[in-house]
C-alpha cells in the first residue's frame, strides 16, 4: 500500500469525475426531469477510496500519511484526501466514516466499506502472506446489508433510545433509497498476481473480475432494494473494464 501524493489525488479526482460510468436506477420522472437529491454516500472499494477501514482493522498508520491536509495519519493511502473525500465535500457531507471504525464514527450521511488492498474476488491467501485484505467486495456488500438491517431494526423498535445511541449518528430509514453508491475496486486482483501470470494471464483473468463486479452491483440492487431515486456510481480504471461492465449490466451480448 504505497503513499499517493496530494497532486495525484487532485489529478485522480478529475479522472474520477470525467472517466466515470454512472448508472441511474429508477430515477423519479423522466431523465430530463430527474433532480439530484442525494442524502448519503455508501462506498465500496480498496485503497483508492479507503478513509480508514484498513487501519481500523490493522493499526497503526504512521507518517507521512495525511501530512498535507490532515497533518496526521488519517487512514488514507495518500498524503491528503482521497477522491471520495472530495465527492463527499461536493455534496456538503462530512468525510465518510469507515464502517470498521468503532470510535468517533458518524454514519448519518453514509458509510465507507472500502479497505486498502481489497479485491473483487474472494482472496485465497492471508493478509500476512501476500498483503491482500480479507475484506473483498462480497464481504463489503455483506457488511452493508448488515448495516442497513441494524439501522432499520434500531429505528423501528426504539432500540436507539434503549441503547442510548444518538439519532444524529445513524441515517434515517428512507436514506438508503436516496443515496449515492460508489464502487472503486479491481486493481489488486491483477497486481497481486501479475508477477506469476503475466500480461496474458491478466487478460484471461479479466472476465472473472468483471463478472464479480457486475454480479455484486446486480446483487446489491436486489438485496438492498435499491429501486427509486438510487444512483450507482462506478469508477473504472480502464476503458475495457468500462465497456465490459456496462455491456453486462445492460444484458447485451
Amino acid at each position: 500500500m504505497g503513499l499517493r501524493s496530494s497532486r495525484f489525488s487532485a489529478g485522480f479526482r478529475r479522472v474520477f469525475v470525467m472517466g466515470i460510468c454512472v448508472l441511474l436506477i429508477g430515477m423519479n420522472g423522466l431523465p430530463g426531469e430527474a433532480k439530484c437529491d442525494i442524502k448519503a454516500i455508501f462506498n465500496f472499494g480498496d485503497s483508492n477510496s479507503d478513509t480508514g477501514g484498513f487501519v481500523a482493522a490493522f493499526p497503526p498508520q504512521s507518517s507521512p500519511y495525511g501530512m498535507t491536509y490532515f497533518h496526521r495519519p488519517a487512514g488514507r493511502a495518500s498524503d491528503g484526501r482521497d477522491a471520495i473525500d472530495f465527492l463527499a465535500q461536493a455534496f456538503g457531507f462530512p468525510f465518510l466514516s469507515p464502517y470498521l471504525q468503532s470510535i468517533g464514527s458518524n454514519f448519518m450521511h453514509g458509510a465507507n466499506f472500502a479497505t486498502s488492498a481489497s479485491t473483487v474476488l474472494l482472496p485465497t491467501t492471508s493478509l500476512f502472506v501476500t498483503g491482500v485484505s480479507p475484506f473483498s467486495l462480497g464481504i463489503q456488500l455483506n457488511q452493508m446489508k448488515e448495516f442497513k438491517a441494524k439501522v432499520l431494526e434500531l429505528q423501528s423498535k426504539g432500540g436507539m433510545r434503549i441503547l442510548r445511541i444518538s439519532q444524529s449518528d445513524l441515517p434515517q430509514p428512507d436514506v438508503f433509497g436516496r443515496s449515492l453508491y460508489t464502487l472503486d475496486i479491481g486493481q489488486n486482483d491483477f497486481t497481486g498476481n501479475l508477477p506469476y501470470i503475466g500480461i496474458e494471464g491478466v487478460k484471461q483473468y479479466l472476465p472473472q473480475v468483471v463478472s464479480g463486479i457486475t454480479e455484486t452491483i446486480k446483487g446489491s440492487c436486489m438485496e438492498l432494494k435499491l429501486v427509486v431515486g438510487t444512483e450507482v456510481e462506478l469508477t473504472i480504471t480502464t476503458q475495457k473494464f468500462s465497456v465490459e461492465i456496462a455491456r453486462l449490466l445492460m444484458g447485451l451480448k
